[in-house]
């Protein structure tokens, strides 16, 4: 799955350009007056966007280590996974110090607000109405997720929009931000993108922000926020049988980056792998989607991800929106569909869950999203939302969550020139 040569073009300039500091401060990043004068010009701040997210989750296999890597689900054959897993997130180690930097996520916002800028400004003969809009929304859309992962990762974080720069935004605050963002960008972007010919792309669908995955996220998000009823109706108004051949998941397309802590195949099987005995805790014997979705090597005592399309990173799968619904449905009250999502989304597993009650649905819901999910990075943000971080994470009492201990601690450089101060738990660990 590839890019046009052109954008691939455009991908290694800002990848051999961008600046390591990371700072919400806006740099200084002029270009010539009136370059931004083609719909092609216009693309390249587009895949800037792109390529910062892809940093901001792919440096020292930042995904994994706020999601599977964190509760033990995947191990990373890294020397810093082993403190991860042990929860030592403020141990002298530079890794977790650069994981612990939000830097690269406000760098994204960064290119959002440029792009939207850049956009409102074009001349009406640089970009038609489907460029326009779909470089609108996707700037939205990287925007929306951006603040999305900082509120799921550290909870409290900066405003870096113009209007309120610099003030402190709590977790509900921020999402409730994306989400506006991500509404706005789900009436602009497409279901599927087009080539600079006209020509629908499947390659490009999967690896930029379409319709199936604005969808998905602002659905996420309202989830986080406890809007169960807006999730489920946002759910049942976009995904009908009539768009059901137009689906397309979201990932981030991988390849070769000038920093070398930026893996180019991030699930590869010789770094990131899941233990035989967790395997047979999370899927049990009988279940279809051991074989399916997993390598096993018994005399390794290890299990690996069969990754289908290895140029790209799913971050959100069409295999997600059962789940969706279902916990939608689950939310607003109601159960009997909700089992029935359920069910569909579970297909291979061996648990019959069409016995469950309002008490019990939520833990194989919870269960389902760990199997279905592994190697997207949300087991985390799963167990915050759910209430369930004290469950899972050993050496967590609910008092530890309270203040604090599901959230990444911030480093020094995150916390300088803002208001923001390190939660209770990680300032006295």
């Amino acid at each position: 799955m590839k890019f046009p040569k052109f954008i691939l073009l455009v991908a290694m300039t800002l990848l051999f350009s961008c600046s390591k500091t990371l700072t919400i401060e806006p740099e200084n990043r002029t270009v010539p007056e009136g370059y931004y004068n083609s719909a092609q010009r216009i693309q390249q701040a587009v895949i800037g966007g792109y390529v910062d997210l892809r940093r901001a989750l792919l440096t020292n296999y930042a995904w994994m280590m706020y999601g599977e890597a964190r509760v033990g689900d995947l191990n990373v054959v890294v020397p810093y996974q082993e403190m991860v897993a042990s929860q030592e997130l403020m141990a002298d180690n530079r890794y977790l110090a650069e994981l612990s930097d939000w830097g690269y996520f406000y760098d994204v916002i960064r290119d959002a607000n440029d792009i939207l800028d850049i956009v409102a400004q074009a001349d009406d003969e640089a970009l038609s109405t489907y460029q326009g809009n779909l470089f609108k929304g996707e700037a939205l859309a990287l925007k929306s997720m951006a603040y999305f992962y900082l509120a799921r990762i550290w909870g409290a974080i900066p405003s870096a929009e113009k209007n309120d720069f610099g003030k402190r935004l709590s977790s509900e605050e921020a999402v409730t931000q994306a989400a506006l963002w991500a509404a706005e960008a789900k009436e602009l972007v497409p279901w599927i993108l087009t080539n600079d010919d006209g020509i629908e792309s499947v390659a490009l669908t999967a690896v930029r922000f379409n319709k199936t995955a604005v969808t998905s996220l602002l659905a996420q998000e309202q989830l986080w926020l406890g809007k169960g009823q807006d999730a489920y109706d946002l759910l049942s108004n976009a995904f009908t049988a009539g768009t059901a051949d137009s689906l397309s998941g979201f990932g981030l397309s991988n390849g070769e980056d000038r920093r070398t802590d930026i893996p180019a195949a991030p699930l590869n099987g010789s770094v990131v792998r899941m233990s035989l005995d967790r395997l047979n805790a999370i899927y049990p014997t009988g279940d279809a989607r051991r074989a399916s979705m997993f390598n096993i090597s018994t005399s390794e005592n290890i299990a690996t991800l069969i990754i289908k399309d290895a140029s790209v990173l799913e971050l959100l799968p069409q295999r997600e929106i059962n789940l969706l619904f279902a916990e939608a449905a689950w939310r607003s009250q109601r159960l009997e569909e909700a089992k029935e999502y359920l069910s569909s989304a579970a297909t291979g597993a061996t648990e019959d869950y069409a016995a469950l009650t309002e008490d019990t649905f939520g833990a194989a819901l919870l269960l389902e999203r760990q199997r279905m999910l592994v190697g997207t990075g949300q087991r985390v943000f799963d167990l915050i939302r759910f209430g369930e971080v004290s469950s899972y994470i050993p050496g967590f009492t609910e008092d530890d969550v309270e203040k604090g201990a599901a959230y990444w601690p911030l480093s020094a450089s995150s916390m300088k020139g803002n208001a923001l101060s390190q939660n209770s738990f990680w300032s006295n660990p």
